[in-house]
């Protein structure tokens, strides 16, 4: 029974601590060496900095909730005053952002979207955000209405925004730069993928093999720690069914790496010969490949599936088994013109970044 009434004790003191620390909550990420008990009252971003918003393909209206502005009041009296914190609009913070990151984001129009908030959060023509925080207000979520029909597929849009005016307020440590929200559409299908079992014949030369027996002897550096492989891929999501092939881990391009010898240099790729495929949504059958720079190419590349290959996506295991051709009918002179075979399984690794 002793136990039991500490037990009591404790709990009912817990519940007091609870009741007078819930009005003040510094924003999650929030670092900074602020005193939680001083009388400053802040406005922040607690949703963070970069916020990635991931949709299947849609073409109706979707309603997404951007980011959450937060008012963290030291005391009753600064919660009930009402404020209008400003967001303003940094378009050319994208083009900074692709520049430092290697990127190709680009804006958001306004006219994609409407704003799906009341008349407390407005939008002027430039992009900006006014936030209208009445007394006793402590939270407002920016809600976009995005139309799905006039996005690009093969584009990732992103809006960027800095907390500029904030009536008194003191700003967050951690929310002082750069808010960057980012928008983009993956079917089924994208996503970062290993080559865990590959050949691949070149009939012209029979030096020229998978880049998987490269790797294996000399390897690269991926972010900084040597790798000998496999070959990674991304599917990049184009449309609703098709995703272009994309080496995001030699080349940095559309292209299908080989090995072309034994020397450390020995690899590299066709020239302009890359794989856009197209899944059947209902079956996961890749239904064909195609020159992702022609078909055919400039060079007489082009692109097919080989019929002997299963040629699926397996959702259980998240693998796809495909067998293709390169056909150069100015190399090769008979039909069907196959120059180069590959034979693969591709092993999802993860979600591209």
């Amino acid at each position: 029974m002793k136990r039991n009434k500490f037990l009591n004790h404790i709990l009912l003191a817990c519940s007091v601590l609870v009741m007078f620390s819930a009005c003040r909550k510094v924003p999650a990420g929030d670092l900074s060496n602020e005193n939680p008990t001083a009388g400053t009252s802040y406005i922040g971003i607690p949703t963070g900095m970069e916020n990635s918003n991931f949709f299947d393909p849609f073409t109706d209206i979707k309603t997404v909730n951007v980011f959450t502005v937060k008012k963290d009041a030291a005391n009753n009296t600064d919660l009930k005053k009402p404020e209008k914190i400003v967001l303003t609009a940094l378009p050319d913070a994208i083009t900074k952002y692709n520049e430092k990151n290697g990127k190709s984001v680009e804006l958001l129009p306004q006219s994609f979207y409407t704003l799906g908030t009341g008349a407390d959060i407005t939008q002027a023509s430039s992009g900006n955000l006014t936030f209208a925080f009445a007394s006793g207000d402590f939270s407002k979520d920016f809600i976009i209405k995005l139309n799905g029909s006039k996005l690009d597929l093969s584009k990732t849009y992103a809006l960027a925004y800095k907390i500029t005016s904030t009536d008194g307020l003191a700003i967050h440590a951690a929310s002082k730069d750069t808010m960057y929200a980012f928008f983009s559409v993956k079917n089924k299908w994208d996503g970062v993928y290993q080559v865990t079992s590959g050949t691949m014949v070149d009939k012209t030369n029979a030096a020229f093999t998978h880049p998987n027996n490269w790797l294996a002897v000399y390897g690269i550096s991926d972010n900084g720690s040597p790798t000998n492989g496999p070959m990674e891929y991304e599917l990049r999501t184009i449309s609703a069914t098709q995703c272009v092939l994309y080496d995001n881990y030699i080349f940095g391009t559309v292209a299908t790496p080989i090995t072309t010898g034994t020397a450390s240099d020995n690899i590299s790729y066709y020239g302009s010969f890359g794989l856009i495929l197209t899944f059947d949504p209902a079956t996961n059958k890749v239904v064909s490949v195609t020159n992702y720079y022609g078909q055919p190419a400039g060079n007489t590349r082009y692109a097919q599936l080989d019929p002997s290959g299963a040629n699926v996506y397996d959702p259980s295991s998240k693998t796809v088994t495909i067998k293709y051709n390169m056909c150069q009918p100015s190399v090769i002179a008979d039909p069907p013109f196959v120059r180069t075979t590959w034979d693969e399984v591709w092993t999802y690794k993860g979600a591209r970044e």
